[in-house]
């Protein structure tokens, strides 16, 4: 009875692993087929024991959006409350690509993207 209890969980987890492959390449598809750009800030570094999850926000057509596009920068301490490229779907715009080693440093984006950060803002809209 067991053997066949581990064979099932096994499969299970086969088929899980698979589903998140193909589930991420279909991600990254759609994203390059529907490209649009724009910047975000990095914002949060979430440690776990094996892990970590970096936190970014960016706005788009008026809409505010909190997502993780995956693992923390290197040096993320110092990374922290900068600005980055992201590269996003314009289909499903949650579905995004953040670039660390492209660090956004024009002032004009950065106030822009600042003032539509700011709660001031989500009040007056």
């Amino acid at each position: 009875m067991s053997e066949k209890l581990s064979k099932i969980v096994l499969i299970i987890l086969v088929i899980g692993l698979g589903y998140l492959f193909v589930k991420g390449h279909n991600d990254r598809k759609e994203i390059k087929d529907n490209l649009g750009q724009t910047i975000c800030k990095y914002t949060f570094c979430k440690q776990f024991p094996k892990s970590t999850e970096a936190y970014v926000k960016y706005c788009i057509d008026g809409k505010l959006y909190r997502n993780s596009p995956g693992g923390c920068p290197e040096n993320s301490k110092s990374a922290l409350n900068k600005y980055y490229l992201v590269d996003y779907s314009t289909i499903d715009p949650n579905k995004i690509i953040v670039d660390f080693s492209k660090e956004i440093k024009d002032s004009i984006l950065i106030k822009e993207l600042e003032s539509k950060l700011e709660f001031k803002y989500w009040l007056d809209h």
